[in-house]
């Protein structure tokens, strides 16, 4: 498993890839400043997330909560 995915398995942003979950708006507006913001790990790990939440089949169905109740134009976008 490559180092990025071991990082991420123990990230708590994880729980932004369980579509079995009700979304945290919250942890994922966290996420996309740690994008904007951070550097190094923080950054790769948000990124990881962003990437594999952006390409998962069911991202569709998240996209009415996260324009509703995201305090964050960037996440919106």
């Amino acid at each position: 498993m490559p180092a990025e995915m071991t990082m991420l398995a123990d990230h708590p942003a994880r729980q932004l890839l369980d579509f079995n979950q009700k979304l945290d708006i919250n942890l994922l507006d966290s996420v996309v400043n740690s994008m904007y913001h951070d550097i190094g790990n923080q950054q790769r790990v948000a990124q990881e997330v962003l990437t594999n939440l952006k390409d998962h089949p069911d991202a569709w169905t998240r996209v009415d909560t996260i324009l509703e109740f995201s305090q964050n134009m960037k996440t919106k976008v």
